[in-house]
């Protein structure tokens, strides 16, 4: 019996492959360190005060500068970690589907990037704190998917049944 599928001849030289490969990772390099530099301006502590004040102010009108102050603290660690869950979700439903460890840690090199250009920053720092945070929250969106991916494969396999 003759087989249906078409073999593919591949034809590009190792050398142009590699040059393929050199070329993705430059341009995810520049991408990360774009973003980073992106999100070192975008959210700078003045940045997420202007929008957490006014919805603490909605709930508690009269709260005190104190209050203001810790509110925006949980919320900017906050950030660190869903934040990197979100874009470990994107990745993996995106351009890095079916490859959630290359998501994974794709979302920890944006979190050391990013920290690093914080620390060059002014009136930035970096913190190793936050990078942990980063990564942790990236950790969550991987656990999730793993646990979806194989709670997927048993239902597949209670159907096969």
């Amino acid at each position: 019996m003759r087989s249906t599928r078409r073999s593919r001849v591949n034809l590009e030289s190792p050398a142009s492959r590699l040059e393929r490969h050199i070329a993705n990772a430059l341009l995810w390099i520049s991408f990360i360190v774009g973003l980073a530099i992106f999100s070192t301006m975008l959210f700078s502590h003045g940045n997420t005060f202007s929008i957490v004040e006014p919805i603490v102010r909605l709930f508690a009108p009269h709260a005190s500068a104190h209050t203001l102050a810790v509110v925006h603290s949980v919320a900017r660690k906050m950030g660190h970690f869903f934040i990197p869950t979100v874009a470990f979700w994107a990745l993996v439903l995106g351009p890095l589907r079916d490859r959630p460890i290359t998501a994974l840690l794709t979302c920890a090199a944006f979190a050391c990037v990013d920290e690093t250009f914080q620390t060059f920053s002014p009136g930035r720092n970096g913190s190793i704190l936050d990078v942990m945070l980063d990564t942790f929250g990236a950790l969550l969106g991987f656990f999730v998917h793993v646990a979806i991916q194989r709670w997927r494969v048993t239902a597949n396999c209670a159907k096969c049944e």
